[in-house]
């Protein structure tokens, strides 16, 4: 976007001389944009709020806000507007500290021109873009470090984070807290008829089925491969074992599709005190491998 094809240019200034004086530099830079004036912070804010301006020109001194306040209380109110802050020759000080806080750039009054500014509200508009485009990007590497990426569900790194959160919770308050684990039964056998498309669609399917069942607050996990946790605060042992046998039928009921019926076996713990990670995982380990061998398709508690 260049600075004469931008829509809207909102300037918050309460000087009528300085708000005149850049209305005349954009007409003599033949910036074609739309120029709304206010003079008050508030006012600018709830202009934002309602309409989509390009850029935003801030003086960091009106009636109702002054020093770098102002510009924080507009970055916050609309983040994804760039924002030039306006300052005077003994405020300059404010325009740095307003660009490490969010603003795209500052201008000092004195030494401002209708090329300067015109130039400035172009690199604002590209810098915010950038700013956007490498936090979406950023929030999406931080999302697929945490999440599973076939099933949409917690991963083993995130869920190793929350189990420590909660065991630490349970140690200080005293509360209960269980842990279910389960392995789908023979799903090698499921990729070697099915092929591993039908294996992941088995996978996402049990993920879908077990999320529907539990609490928002119940925390879900691919453990690795085909075995999953659920963890699950404030619950003892038996209310957990009655969520097992509740997925346990669940999954042998389901039609995975092609006549494909798939069954898992379950082992269920509680924390003790003494506990920490490796120890409350592996008994959960435990109860499930000792399901496997009593013929899976199973629960068992230890």
């Amino acid at each position: 976007m260049s600075a004469n094809s931008m829509h809207t240019v909102l300037l918050i200034e309460d000087d009528p001389g300085d708000a005149l004086l850049i209305k005349e530099m954009l007409e003599q830079q033949e910036c074609q944009a739309q120029l709304i004036t206010v003079q008050r912070l508030s006012e600018g804010i709830h202009i934002l709020q309602q309409n989509a301006c390009d850029v935003v020109l801030l003086d960091m001194n009106l009636p109702d806000s002054s020093g770098l306040p102002t510009m924080t209380r507009l970055l916050d109110a609309v983040p994804s507007t760039p924002i030039i802050v306006l300052t005077g020759l003994s405020d300059e000080s404010f325009g740095v500290d307003a660009v490490k806080s969010g603003a795209q750039d500052y201008l000092v009054k004195g030494d401002l021109d209708g090329r300067i500014l015109k130039r400035a509200m172009f690199y604002a508009v590209e810098r915010k873009k950038l700013e956007i485009a490498l936090k979406q990007t950023r929030d999406l590497f931080e999302r697929q470090a945490r999440i599973d990426y076939l099933t949409g569900i917690y991963n083993r790194l995130m869920f190793t984070e929350l189990l420590e959160a909660e065991l630490q919770r349970a140690r200080r308050y005293g509360s209960d807290l269980s842990l279910i684990m389960f392995d789908l039964d023979h799903f090698k056998k499921v990729n070697d008829t099915y092929g591993h498309n039908m294996g992941d669609h088995v996978l996402k399917e049990v993920a879908q089925l077990t999320s529907d069942s539990i609490r928002a607050h119940d925390i879900f996990t691919r453990w690795g491969g085909e075995e999953f946790m659920v963890l699950i605060p404030k619950t003892d042992q038996n209310q957990a074992g009655i969520l097992a046998e509740k997925l346990r039928r669940l999954f042998e009921a389901h039609d995975f599709g092609n006549g494909l019926q798939v069954t898992a076996s379950f082992g269920v713990t509680q924390f003790r005190v003494g506990d920490h990670a490796d120890t409350f995982t592996a008994r959960s380990d435990k109860a499930m491998y000792l399901a496997k061998q009593k013929g899976r398709n199973r629960i068992e508690s230890l």
